[in-house]
């Protein structure tokens, strides 16, 4: 009886906030609400967030209820990783033993015990010597307890992707038997990073985001058959470089903290080039650590003879002829983001070494003008080609205006030949420009464009 006295409490509650004709509703249709609840629950709350679990459900019943209602429907888990004990908690009260729908699962930590990029996780006093690059002496960081994670595999068996931002220093992860995208922001220990290579036959993409591990040891990766994306430290690459250049099912390979080490981040790259140039598809760097306008000579970029697409980030040219500095020719496309040096003849220089491309992106260059256009309309006619070339800008204030004081009549958006990830919108086109469709379009980014960093490079598949 006190419990449905507390009930009846707190559906007066509920209905002192509601309209009297929404009360009548809900006191004639009260044998479907359980069913309009369900389908509504099912509709929306897919997604299990322990970061505010509490604060929308702060009495235990209400979220016993959710939880035991929803728990073979959730497809997605946040749980807070440094209070993972607690979660557990939580679903073992409202009865939950096993949540087989879930396929993606993130730790997050909270914002007290966030792992570090800038520094080494926390060792046990005393401190270890430094370890050797073949090492297998696994690193122990504090911050949250461990153990809980074993947990994990039972509770969830159908995960598929799974997102880490703490240490992972036990073996769990390798129990995950269906898991396909891995990516970690904090350390891992070398034994439970072999296990997952040697358990987790269905991994595609994996993403090691933490700076420091140098000292991993990657050779059991060859027994993933099906791994083609991978992401490294550049320190990490640098001590694997050789096993890694073996993988012929790589379809991307990112080095990341590329800034801490630019010696180190040419090497690496110049040892790319010189093992797979030909087999380099599309190339993305953030350019703001190399200071020297040479580098993509001293890498040998040039040497690149197949490449669809390019994209330069902060990119510095200095004020020199684009032969003179290595740039490679390019088949499809080609971005040039935050390029603030960058000249009307270099951009030139790129569309007559370049003959075919499809489409040219410009976004933040702020020395360009409409004069470009000019030039690129007349090298596409000599060309003679049975398609235009698509120039796409963005952020280039001088070359915006100039364009728009010829604004006349609207054309329609002209199909994008490629899929990249930069949200279109077509200019109007003035008499003057409508003549010349047939060799130059032009279009502008609506929105912020994707944010390039670090550097990907991206295979032709089976090399």
């Amino acid at each position: 009886e006190q419990e449905q006295e507390e009930d009846v409490r707190q559906l007066h509650k509920i209905f002192e906030k509601l309209e009297m004709a929404d009360q009548i509703v809900l006191c004639r249709t009260a044998r479907l609400l359980p069913e309009a609840c369900s389908n509504l629950w099912l509709a929306t709350r897919r997604r299990l967030d322990f970061r505010t679990l509490q604060q929308e459900m702060p009495l235990e019943d209400q979220r016993n209820h959710l939880l035991g209602h929803m728990m073979t429907h959730f497809k997605c888990v946040y749980f807070v990783a440094d209070q993972l004990q607690e979660n557990l908690n939580t679903l073992e009260r409202a009865g939950v033993k096993s949540l087989t729908a879930v396929q993606r699962v993130e730790l997050l930590m909270s914002g007290k015990g966030r792992p570090g990029t800038d520094h080494p996780p926390p060792q046990p006093q005393p401190q270890p010597q430094p370890m050797p690059s073949n090492s297998s002496v696994d690193i122990a960081p504090r911050g949250m307890a461990q153990w809980p994670l074993h947990a994990l595999p039972k509770l969830m068996r159908n995960v598929r992707r799974l997102k880490a931002m703490c240490h992972v220093q036990v073996h769990f992860i390798e129990h995950f038997a269906h898991l396909e995208l891995l990516i970690l922001y904090g350390s891992i220990s070398q034994t439970a990073l072999t296990g997952i290579f040697e358990r987790c036959q269905q991994l595609e993409r994996l993403f090691l985001k933490y700076s420091h591990l140098s000292h991993l040891n990657l050779k059991a990766m060859r027994n993933c058959p099906k791994l083609r994306d991978l992401s490294v430290p550049v320190g990490l690459f640098a001590r694997q470089r050789d096993f890694l250049m073996e993988l012929n099912h790589l379809h991307l390979l990112e080095l990341t903290h590329c800034g801490r080490n630019v010696k180190l981040t040419l090497e690496s790259l110049r040892f790319i080039v010189s093992r797979r140039s030909g087999w380099l598809e599309q190339i993305q760097l953030d350019c703001q650590c190399f200071t020297d306008p040479n580098w993509m000579l001293d890498v040998g970029l040039e040497r690149c003879h197949r490449l669809r697409g390019l994209v330069l980030v902060n990119c510095s040219f200095g004020n020199r002829e684009i032969s003179e500095l290595g740039m490679p020719s390019v088949q499809k496309y080609i971005a040039l983001n935050s390029c603030h040096d960058l000249k009307e003849y270099q951009v030139l220089d790129m569309v007559r070494s370049c003959p075919g491309l499809r489409e040219l992106y410009l976004i933040d260059c702020p020395q360009l003008s409409w004069k470009l256009l000019q030039g690129i309309c007349r090298i596409r006619k000599r060309e003679n080609l049975s398609y235009p070339i698509t120039v796409v800008l963005g952020k280039c204030p001088e070359l915006r205006q100039d364009y728009q004081n010829m604004v006349g009549r609207a054309l329609p958006p002209p199909p994008s030949p490629i899929q990249i990830p930069l949200p279109l919108l077509s200019f109007q086109f003035s008499n003057y420009w409508c003549f010349k469709v047939a060799f130059i379009r032009i279009e502008r980014i609506q929105g912020e464009n994707q944010t390039i960093e670090d550097m990907q490079l991206f295979f032709y598949q089976n090399f």
